[in-house]
């Protein structure tokens, strides 16, 4: 932070006299002429407003066409898929090119899901991503191993957030080395393809483990940086009590990707979050401000998750607001 603008004692006294107004101008003007030199010097913080669809609760049979040109008219200019809601990514580029968006990113889940983009094919995925347009494929959970997708696949009666928060609180370190393993190998095979592989976390990561450790850090460290980035969730993360500024310094240039999302207080389980409008929480968004201007984050898309006070759309209007006051004079 910049230390504060001070007149000199002699430039005060003058300012006491018949000049005053003259003087102190003149001598406030090399003190600004600093400051604004300062500020040129500061990194330009780059922000194309866009949304994580998941906000939404968008299902296949929906009119995507309509709910993208709403977002182009809100001031959105980039969106990430959750899932491909049934349809090819040529058929989804044609709607987004009709509302004047981009889809640099898409998530795909590790294990098959109904309605994500897979993994089986990687020419087929790689393909349906160029017809797209997207850059980023992104695993957005953890490579399930058998006795927690199976429950997965076929919950049980009452399975809720806290059962959810048990199950994947089992998570050992082998889990996450095997999804690491899974992470280098899809990247360096999508990347011959023309896709970066990208890792978004969630509450669980950051549980801790023996020796000291937990499964981000194992992943971040047993992963190949040439081959796979990452996708900081900001909510998650500080629901999760981590501090953004670490998590960006651990990162580094790995970090191109970042969900903006607002949390009312820290979790008390690993899949709990008390997701609100962004600017309503407890994430320090100046701070966040700061971290961005120094990084190499190439997208950041709003993200807000269930309950809402009103309804999704409501809420991204909320959300785009709060951050154009936010950035406003940073776009470049």
């Amino acid at each position: 932070m910049s230390k504060p603008v001070r007149f000199s004692r002699r430039c005060w006294l003058k300012a006491l006299g018949s000049a005053a107004v003259a003087t102190a101008a003149a001598c406030q003007w090399p003190v600004l002429a600093a400051a604004s030199e300062l500020s040129a010097k500061r990194p330009r913080l780059k922000w194309v407003p866009g949304l994580q669809l998941y906000t939404l609760g968008l299902e296949d049979g929906d009119d995507l066409g309509a709910v993208f040109k709403a977002l182009a008219v809100i001031g959105y200019r980039e969106v990430e898929f959750p899932g491909n809601y049934g349809r090819p990514g040529a058929e989804l580029r044609k709607l987004l090119d009709a509302a004047h968006l981009a889809a640099p990113a898409v998530h795909a889940a590790p294990r098959t899901m109904k309605g994500m983009w897979s993994f089986d094919d990687l020419p087929k995925f790689a393909n349906d991503l160029e017809k797209l347009g997207a850059k980023y494929a992104v695993v957005p959970i953890p490579y399930m191993p058998d006795r927690i997708n199976d429950v997965l696949q076929h919950p049980p009666a009452g399975f809720n957030e806290a059962a959810v928060s048990k199950l994947f609180s089992t998570l050992e370190a082998d889990d996450w080395k095997r999804t690491a393993d899974f992470l280098n190998e899809k990247g360096t095979a999508l990347g011959k393809l023309g896709v970066r592989l990208a890792y978004h976390n969630h509450g669980m990561e950051f549980a801790p483990l023996s020796g000291d450790t937990n499964g981000y850090h194992i992943l971040v460290e047993r992963t190949d940086p040439q081959v796979l980035d990452f996708e900081l969730d900001i909510g998650w993360a500080v629901s999760a009590k981590q501090d953004p500024g670490a998590l960006f310094k651990l990162l580094g240039e790995r970090l191109k990707l970042l969900h903006l999302k607002d949390t009312k207080r820290p979790g008390n389980a690993v899949m709990e979050l008390a997701s609100t409008d962004i600017g309503t929480g407890i994430v320090k968004w100046n701070e966040v401000v700061e971290l961005m201007r120094d990084s190499q984050v190439e997208h950041a898309f709003v993200e807000q998750e269930t309950p809402f006070p009103t309804t999704p759309m409501d809420a991204v209007k909320n959300d785009y607001r709060f951050l154009t006051s936010l950035f406003a004079g940073e776009k470049s």
